[in-house]
């Protein structure tokens, strides 16, 4: 028994007749008759019953149709196993984004939605950290792009400045600058000045209290920590002042705290924010270089 006799048999089976069943097959009726005498012969059992004009299955042959047929179907699938697997679609871009929590939230968005611009569906997970924290993930290798207080001076790393912000000086209402419409360093003079945590960003907090000092603000106290909420009750309670940010998170929760923010006016006392990069990443391609060049348009001079 073979796989041709099987074809042969389950087409004269499904025409009912040898001289269609041969035209189907491309084929003569003569080898077809023999081939299905030779099969009957070796199953020493009948197939069809021939009459004149006429050729119905026996009950054998009915019996026989569907197991013949299914094996025609297994054979007829085997080549089916040698093409190749169709390919899965490939997973979208991850890119690992950092950025501190203690700056103002439109340069990440700004950052985020270039992202998805240029490569929708990519993977963004976001960590928060202080940029002396994101600085540290940068050099394990741990992020591929961070939103970070500006300047930084590691070599391995490329930086954009995105946006400039001044600061503002945080009060009790009844303090006698309160009534202000600005301030200069100058009349901080004298004043205790509270400040976050050196950690937060050593090369930008150093450059602060320098610049502060130069200015006549000497009583600095540096806090353990970068806790607005207990920066605001430290203000609260006493004639201590604070630095803030207008528009930051931080702003807004001294200002919920009852606090007055009365702007700074000192061109050279400012913040830059921006993102940073492993030098040569915009090599690679992919969606950080797409990224870098889109935000290089918005980028702030030198």
């Amino acid at each position: 028994m073979d796989v041709q006799q099987l074809r042969y048999f389950v087409a004269v089976a499904e025409e009912l007749h040898f001289g269609r069943a041969a035209e189907r097959l491309h084929v003569t009726s003569s080898p077809l008759s023999r081939r299905i005498r030779e099969l009957e012969r070796e199953l020493g059992r009948e197939l069809f019953d021939r009459r004149h004009h006429r050729v119905e299955l026996t009950p054998f042959g009915r019996t026989f149709l569907e197991p013949a047929r299914d094996v025609l179907a297994r054979f007829d699938a085997l080549p089916r196993l040698a093409a190749p697997a169709p390919q899965a679609p490939p997973a979208p871009p991850v890119v690992r984004v950092g950025a501190t929590p203690l700056a103002p939230t439109d340069v990440l968005d700004l950052v985020l939605e270039t992202f998805e611009k240029v490569s929708p569906g990519a993977g963004l997970p976001l960590t928060l950290e202080p940029s002396a924290g994101l600085l540290a993930l940068m050099a394990a290798r741990k992020l591929d792009i961070a939103v970070v207080h500006l300047p930084v001076r590691d070599p391995g790393l490329r930086a954009l400045a995105l946006a400039e912000y001044r600061f503002a000086v945080a009060m009790r209402p009844g303090d006698p600058l309160a009534g202000r419409a600005e301030l200069t360093v100058g009349d901080l003079a004298g004043r205790e000045m509270l400040l976050p945590s050196p950690k937060v960003h050593p090369l930008v907090m150093n450059g602060l209290r320098e610049h502060l000092r130069r200015g006549g603000v000497t009583r600095l106290r540096e806090l353990p920590h970068n806790d607005v909420v207990q920066i605001a009750a430290h203000v609260a309670h006493s004639r201590a002042l604070a630095l803030a940010t207008p528009g930051t998170l931080r702003g807004r929760v001294l200002v919920e705290s009852g606090l007055v923010l009365v702007p700074l006016d000192d061109p050279d006392l400012r913040f830059r924010l921006g993102v940073v990069w492993p030098e040569g990443a915009e090599a690679h391609g992919g969606p950080l270089a797409e990224a870098i060049a889109v935000l290089r348009d918005r980028a702030l001079a030198p």
